[in-house]
């Protein structure tokens, strides 16, 4: 990767909970799982099957079974689906995420100063000082509020939360040319 002739930027600020939940939110959308609809369509299938077959019915299926079975699949599809959204892509569990990172690592709630440049991060803070080179985060989302660096598009990657609120200058751009010049964006 090339680097950047934008001079360091430096950022002031002290992460909150919302700023996690920006993050998360950030991280978890640019994940796919296109493999996911057909896995459930083919389980709610098999498992209908499998209960016909287990029934004990000798004879074999008539219209209306087919048509009742058909129905039941695809009911437990839609239910699936629409309980894979409450539980997984709802905002409280990523709420509820943003909670335990605060109070598992108290040194997040400390005012963080952060100098991004061409070789990298440095985070300060009153208990820790962190240093992170570009091969660390790979990709990078930006939001309304924040960027978010991600060490891959793992869902258990690590991720950094770069608040924009905390920009000395104010100015997203220079914080966006270096990461574009470093990271690979997503949307």
């Amino acid at each position: 990767m090339e680097q950047v002739t934008v001079g360091p930027v430096t950022l002031g600020y002290t992460l909150t909970e919302a700023d996690w939940v920006d993050g998360l939110v950030a991280h978890r959308r640019g994940l796919r799982r296109p493999w996911l609809l057909p896995l459930l369509i083919v389980a709610a299938l098999v498992g209908v099957l499998l209960g016909h077959a287990r029934s004990g019915r000798s004879s074999a299926m008539t219209v209306t079974d087919v048509v009742v079975l058909v129905a039941v699949a695809v009911g437990g599809v839609v239910f699936g689906l629409l309980l894979f959204r409450f539980l997984v892509r709802a905002r409280w569990i990523y709420r509820w995420q943003a909670r335990l990172i605060m109070r598992g690592n108290p040194w997040l709630s400390e005012p963080i100063r952060a100098v991004v440049d061409g070789s990298g991060l440095r985070l300060t803070s009153a208990s820790r000082t962190e240093t992170a080179a570009w091969s660390q985060y790979l990709r990078y989302v930006e939001t309304d509020r924040s960027f978010v660096l991600r060490a891959s598009d793992r869902a258990g990657a690590a991720v950094l939360v770069l608040p924009k609120r905390g920009l000395d200058s104010g100015d997203p751009a220079p914080l966006r040319a270096l990461l574009e010049a470093n990271c690979d964006r997503r949307a």
